[in-house]
C-alpha cells in the first residue's frame, strides 16, 4: 500500500509537468499550481525523514537515519543530518510539527523555528501563535530576520549571547583546489562581516569605476574585470599595498540605526537589515566610529543631518601613540590597536586624552566583551579581570621577633638536632633545662596555688635563652659520646 501511494504520487508529478510543458495553462493556474506543490514538498519532505528515522531505529543505526535519507533521497550528508535535526527538534513543539506536517511552513523556516526554540525554550516557540503565522506566510529570508529578532526579544541579553555565538564561529580557512587556485572561505561575526564587506565594496566599486571609463567606448572592454574580481582585487591591495612606504589602519564605516525603546526606555541599536545590536557592541563602535546626527518625524521623513565627526581625531591618536607607545595593557604594536573610551561615550565620557587609551584589538575585546576593568590613574592604567578586588601594592612581611629587645642573638653555628623517638619522655624532659621545664605549679592571676612561690626580683629568669640550648646541646653530645659533661646554666651554675 506503501508504494502504490508514492507511486501515485509519482505519476501525479509526472501528469504535471507534463501539462505545464504544454503550455495551455494560464498564469494563474501555474501560480496555484506552486502553492499546491509547495504544500506538497514539505509533507514529503517530513515523509521521507520519518522514513529514514523509522528505519534506522528498527536496524538500530543510532545517526537517526541521517545516512539512510541521504543515500535513499539523493541529498548530501549534511542536509540529510540537518533535516534529521529538525525532525527531532520538532517532537518538542507539537503545534509547529502539526503545521509542517500539514504543508502550511515550508521545511527551511521549520528549521529556523527550531533554532529559536535551542535558543529560548520549545515551549515559547510552540506557544507564540503570531510566530508561527509569520513562518506560514513569510519567505525563509524574511522569517530568518524576524526569528532572530524573536529570538534578541526572548533572550533578555539584548543580543550579548547571540553576538558571542556568532564571534565563536569567526573563522578564515583557506586550500589549494584541484585546479591550482586558492580558495577562501570566512565566517564573522555581523559587525565585523559588514566592515569587511564595505571596505571591499568601495575599494571594489573604485576599481570597477576606473575600468569602466579606461574601456568606455574601446575594443578592450571585453577584457574589463567582473566586480567579483574587482572583489578579490581589493582584498589583495589590502594585503601588499602601502601608502608612503608604510602600511596604514583601514577603517569600513558601517551603518548603525539607533533609537529608544518607548516601552522600556532602553536605546536600541540596530543595522540596516535589523541585526540588533548588543550594547557592548554599540560602545565598542563608538569607541573609533563616525557619527551622523539624523532627526527624523513621525512619518521617517529626515528633517535634520548633522556634520559626520570622527571620535578621535588623528592627532589625538598620535597623542596617545607618544603617551602609551601601543596597547596600554600589553604593550602591542600601535597600528593594531585602537582608541578606547575609560569611561564610554554612552555614560557620557569626553573624546579627550585623560579618557582615552590604547588598546590592541583582543584586549578591546575583553574589555567591551568579557567585562576586564581598566585601574589606576592617568599615566598608571592597567587592566584587570572582572570581580578582581585590589588591595594595593603588595609588601613583604617583617622578620619574626625570636628574642625580646636586648637579648644577645645565638651564633651562627651548626646545630645538631635529636631524634624524638631516640628518647623517651622522661628522659627528654630531664635532659632539658631547669629554667626550659614548665614548673609543676603555675601562677595564676599573682596567687599561689598548691604552695607554690612567686618570682621574686633577683630570681633568673624563666625564658629559655641561646645559654640554655647550648647547654641541652653539650649534654645531648656528651650521653651519645658516653661522658659525663658539665655546662653551666642561665642561672651561672654548673649542671649535669
Amino acid at each position: 500500500m506503501l508504494i502504490e501511494a508514492a507511486q501515485r504520487i509519482e505519476a501525479n508529478a509526472k501528469e504535471v509537468l507534463a501539462l505545464v510543458n504544454a503550455g495551455d495553462a494560464s498564469c494563474e493556474e501555474m501560480r496555484q499550481m506552486l502553492e499546491v506543490f509547495k504544500a506538497a514538498f514539505a509533507i514529503m519532505t517530513v515523509a521521507q525523514t520519518a522514513a529514514a528515522a523509522s528505519i534506522a531505529g528498527r536496524e538500530r543505526h543510532g545517526d537517526g537515519g541521517a545516512e539512510v535519507l541521504a543515500s535513499g533521497a539523493g541529498l548530501s550528508r549534511q542536509e540529510a543530518r540537518s533535516q534529521v535535526k529538525t525532525a527531532e527538534a520538532l517532537q518538542a513543539t507539537p503545534n509547529v510539527r502539526d503545521a509542517v506536517e500539514s504543508g502550511r511552513v515550508s521545511v527551511v523556516n521549520a528549521k529556523r523555528l527550531t533554532e529559536a526554540a535551542a535558543k529560548t525554550s520549545a515551549a515559547d516557540v510552540d506557544a507564540d501563535r503570531n510566530l508561527l503565522a509569520k513562518a506560514e506566510s513569510m519567505r525563509p529570508e524574511q522569517f530568518t530576520k524576524e526569528a532572530r529578532r524573536w529570538t534578541v526579544e526572548r533572550q533578555g541579553d539584548g543580543g550579548e549571547s547571540e553576538h558571542a555565538r556568532q564571534r565563536a564561529r569567526r573563522c578564515v580557512r583557506m586550500w589549494d583546489g584541484d585546479d591550482g587556485v586558492v580558495h577562501l572561505r570566512g565566517e564573522f561575526d555581523a559587525v565585523t562581516g559588514r566592515r569587511i564587506e564595505n571596505r571591499l565594496r568601495a575599494v571594489a566599486g573604485s576599481f570597477h569605476d576606473a575600468d569602466k571609463q579606461a574601456c568606455n567606448g574601446t575594443a578592450d572592454s571585453g577584457s574589463r574585470r567582473s566586480f567579483d574580481q574587482c572583489m578579490a582585487d581589493a582584498l589583495e591591495h589590502f594585503t601588499s599595498s602601502s601608502d608612503g612606504g608604510e602600511v596604514t589602519k583601514p577603517f569600513a564605516d558601517i551603518c548603525v540605526v539607533a533609537h529608544v525603546d518607548e516601552a522600556t526606555g532602553k536605546l536600541v541599536a540596530e543595522l540596516p537589515d535589523d541585526v540588533r545590536l548588543p550594547q557592548s557592541v554599540l560602545e565598542e563602535l563608538a569607541c573609533n566610529a563616525r557619527f551622523t546626527g539624523v532627526i527624523y518625524d513621525r512619518r521617517g521623513r529626515a528633517i535634520w543631518r548633522a556634520h559626520s565627526v570622527r571620535r578621535a581625531t588623528e592627532a589625538q591618536r598620535q597623542l596617545l601613540i607618544a603617551r602609551d607607545g601601543g596597547c596600554f595593557a600589553c604593550g602591542a604594536h600601535p597600528d593594531i590597536c585602537d582608541a578606547h573610551h575609560v569611561r564610554p561615550v554612552s555614560q557620557g565620557g569626553a573624546t579627550s586624552l585623560d579618557n582615552m587609551v590604547l588598546a590592541c584589538w583582543r584586549c578591546h575585546n575583553k574589555i567591551h566583551h568579557f567585562g576586564w576593568q581598566i585601574h589606576g590613574p592617568l599615566g598608571n592604567r592597567t587592566l584587570h579581570p572582572p570581580d578582581t578586588v585590589h588591595y594595593g601594592p603588595a609588601h613583604a612581611p617583617e622578620g619574626p621577633r625570636l628574642f625580646r629587645p636586648g637579648t644577645p642573638a645565638a651564633p651562627a653555628q651548626p646545630q645538631m638536632l635529636e631524634t624524638a623517638a631516640a628518647h623517651s619522655p622522661n628522659s627528654l624532659a630531664r635532659s632539658m633545662p631547669a629554667a626550659a621545664r614548665a614548673p609543676a605549679h603555675q601562677q595564676v592571676n599573682g596567687s599561689r596555688r598548691g604552695g607554690a612561690r612567686q618570682a621574686q626580683p633577683g630570681d633568673p629568669p624563666t625564658r629559655p635563652g641561646p645559654a640554655a640550648a647550648r647547654a641541652a646541646l653539650a649534654r645531648s653530645r656528651a650521653r651519645r659520646a658516653g661522658a659525663p659533661a658539665t655546662a653551666r646554666s642561665p642561672n651561672g651554675q654548673l649542671t649535669l
